[in-house]
């Protein structure tokens, strides 16, 4: 007769454990049948925090019964939880070595948890049952690859390549293994190969586009961001990834077209925001059109409004910021919610002369909230526009500790040290900016400028160099290279 899978075998006990009427004297292995099935049924409905705690309450009772370890596998699977899963199914083979998803799944979890060597045990294990299993072999390769050897993992990858030249992972193997020996051209024409299959290629889509960056194939790479972008519309970092190559590369309405929807999906997400608007700060003042900025003004959040009316601000135009606003900042108080728009609505006063009344708005913010960072940084503004750069100093300076990577800040504190006269604290501070984000395009232009302007152009030619290495294939670094006469060829400098 043919076993029952696990998880009917365990509902059914739970059947009988209510049919018999069996209450608080259940014997130990129905209360931990009874928990794997309520661990099943809820992994089913994709309950994971209810699966989780039964079969933990299972394995509490019976940790001895392998079923109860497959169940507890399949949910850290489902949570992408990989070492929790290998570990699960490692207690699987222990007592049931006859399990071959278990041995299928070490070999291929290994690689993810880094066990090289037990992918190889468990891989050889495999092998015995059947020596063609392509699987295993391409995991020995994993493994190989992991130790640094790429020779064997290519002789791995060429012997399942050899039986079917189509085989997805040999062939993102191979891939990986030509790309640590630096052979990314050929890597990346495995990969874009292994991607005609069926199937999620995320994780292959994000070795290509790294592949096309090393590679300085910008063709390649744009694809590669449009492909992750398209097959991902959930995932903002993507989104955002090829809305700022769009902009690099001079479409700004393109890039648009995918910046706002992932604000609109995310109205409340005060950071997402921030590094919305640090971009659109990166690509410069025609980044967003008098249309595009208005347009923000008609959203509903207002966090929406509060970084649109921003960006005017940045770029000197404080009326079309307070229409952008309009009525929408409350006049109560600030709160976590509103302390951008209030922010916003005091830069746009202080910009248009009243500074005191500026400051009187922004110092509400700060009363209730005194590392506001937007306040912050508008106070800083407004203080040293009233010299009274001590006071802006400090905020300035609490600015940079609060966020080292905010190049708006330190682009705000590098004015206010200039203006005191102190040009080697401003140098040092662009610097330390560039040890932290060393692809920022305005932060080497600025310390570039500041060089040349000392009699320095050799140490400015030297940042602009890093900076345009880091960014890599950036339009954007090019075009700042360009724009101090600097070539990127390594024969011209």
């Amino acid at each position: 007769m043919k076993p029952l899978p696990a998880r009917f075998a365990a509902a059914l006990a739970a059947s009988l454990l209510l049919v018999g009427g069996v209450s608080g004297c259940a014997s130990k292995d129905t209360r931990a049948a009874q928990a794997a099935a309520e661990a099943e049924a809820a992994l089913q409905q994709g309950n994971f925090a209810v699966a989780r705690r039964n079969i933990q309450t299972a394995l509490g009772i019976r940790d001895d019964v392998s079923d109860y370890w497959l169940t507890s596998a399949h949910i850290s699977l489902a949570t992408k939880n990989f070492a929790g899963a290998f570990d699960a199914y490692e207690n699987v083979y222990q007592l049931d070595r006859g399990n071959i998803e278990a041995l299928r799944q070490l070999c291929q979890l290994g690689l993810n948890v880094r066990q090289p060597d037990k992918v190889d045990r468990y891989a050889d294990q495999l092998l015995v049952i059947n020596l063609n299993d392509p699987l295993p072999l391409t995991m020995k390769g994993g493994a190989a690859l992991q130790r640094g050897d790429w020779k064997n993992a290519l002789v791995f990858a060429d012997r399942v390549l050899g039986a079917n030249a189509a085989d997805v992972g040999a062939l993102i193997l191979k891939g990986q293994a030509l790309a640590y020996k630096g052979d990314n051209a050929a890597a990346a024409a495995l990969i874009e190969e292994s991607l005609k299959a069926p199937g999620d290629g995320t994780s292959r889509l994000v070795f290509l586009r790294d592949l096309y960056q090393k590679t300085s194939n910008a063709d390649g790479y744009q694809k590669t961001l449009a492909r992750l972008a398209n097959a991902n519309p959930s995932d903002t970092q993507m989104q955002l990834d090829y809305a700022d190559w769009l902009y690099q590369t001079g479409r700004p309405d393109g890039a648009f077209d995918f910046v706002l929807p992932v604000l609109r999906k995310n109205p409340k997400d005060i950071a997402l925001a921030s590094k919305i608007l640090e971009m659109w700060l990166d690509a410069g003042r025609d980044a967003l059109s008098t249309q595009q900025i208005l347009l923000g003004g008609q959203e509903d959040a207002i966090e929406i409004k509060a970084t649109f009316a921003q960006f005017a601000n940045e770029i000197g135009q404080p009326d079309l910021a307070l229409r952008v606003l309009g009525d929408a900042v409350p006049t109560g108080e600030p709160d976590a919610g509103n302390s951008n728009a209030k922010a916003a609505l005091a830069f746009s006063v202080g910009l248009k002369g009243r500074v005191q009344d500026a400051l009187a708005r922004v110092q509400d913010v700060l009363d209730v909230d005194p590392s506001q960072p937007r306040a912050l940084l508008t106070r800083a503004r407004l203080r040293a526009a009233m010299h009274d750069y001590e006071g802006a100093l400090s905020d300035g300076r609490q600015l940079v500790t609060d966020d080292v990577t905010n190049i708006t800040a330190r682009l705000a504190l590098t004015d206010i040290l200039l203006v005191q006269n102190q040009p080697e604290l401003a140098e040092a501070n662009l610097r330390e900016a560039l040890r932290v984000a060393p692809a920022s395009t305005r932060a080497a232009a600025r310390l570039a400028k500041m060089l040349v302007a000392r009699g320095r152009s050799d140490e400015a030619s030297t940042v602009l160099r890093d900076m345009a290495r880091s960014a890599q294939i950036s339009p954007r670094a090019q075009a700042v290279l360009a724009s101090f006469h600097l070539s990127n060829d390594p024969l011209q400098r």
